[in-house]
């Protein structure tokens, strides 16, 4: 009985030893930047610099002693970035989700709000090709310097689909619009295509596509250019 007790004590003295010394980081870090609101902080790799977590799961480096600042990834010499180790780790443990996820997971609900909205927003892209009988409707969100976008772009056209086509808003996007689709107020749509996506998509990259069904239910979306998940969809019958 007596070393259990005595057990109980050291873990209960090593517990609140950590939880001192993780408060005299925490304010030392939030000393050199008094104004802004950090979560957590934890040491980093590097002697004497420290991680300061934000609420959405991103990072800074802090180094008190010589009052820095940095904004930016650490990598290893093989090329793996510890920044964002550090921060998929930070996010599990703390359930943050992407904000495109939170998108998407909400979109996924089929109700008529939702159905609403996919479908004013496969109306308000810019349609290309022809729909002969394809089993989904396709939003594809792309950018004009984007690598995958390109290859992506040369995979769709052996398929003979109608795509729902979205660019970001910007003076080569207009003159695409209006030399490709001859769209002449191609600066109003833009614009309205990004008023459109911002009420309920946040944060992702391009390519980027959603399939949805012919009720204008989200059915699944697409990251990069990601081939044999497009072959998966597209060879449904």
């Amino acid at each position: 009985m007596i070393k259990k007790i005595l057990l109980s004590s050291s873990v209960i003295v090593t517990l609140n030893a950590n939880t001192i010394i993780e408060e005299k980081q925490f304010e030392l870090v939030q000393s050199i930047i008094p104004g802004t609101k950090i979560e957590k902080v934890k040491p980093s790799v590097i002697s004497g610099m420290y991680e300061a977590y934000f609420k959405d799961g991103s990072l800074m480096y802090v180094i008190p002693d010589k009052r820095l600042l940095i904004m930016g990834e650490i990598y290893t010499n093989t090329g793996q970035s510890l920044t964002q180790k550090s921060i998929s780790e930070y996010k599990s443990t703390n359930n943050i989700k992407e904000p495109i996820e939170q998108s998407i997971n909400e979109l996924k609900i089929n109700s008529l709000e939702n159905q609403k909205y996919l479908k004013n927003l496969f109306d308000m892209g810019v349609k290309v090709g022809k729909n002969v009988e394809q089993k989904y409707n396709i939003v594809l969100f792309k950018s004009l310097t984007c690598i995958y976008c390109k290859k992506l772009e040369e995979y769709l056209k052996e398929k003979n689909l109608e795509l729902s086509i979205y660019l970001a808003p910007g003076k080569d996007s207009e003159d695409f619009y209006i030399s490709k689709y001859n769209i002449q107020d191609a600066g109003n749509r833009l614009k309205q295509q990004l008023t459109l996506v911002n009420e309920r998509i946040k944060g992702f990259g391009t390519p980027f596509a959603l399939l949805l069904d012919k009720n204008y239910n989200l059915v699944d979306t697409i990251h990069g250019f990601d081939e044999k998940k497009w072959d998966k969809y597209l060879n449904e019958k």
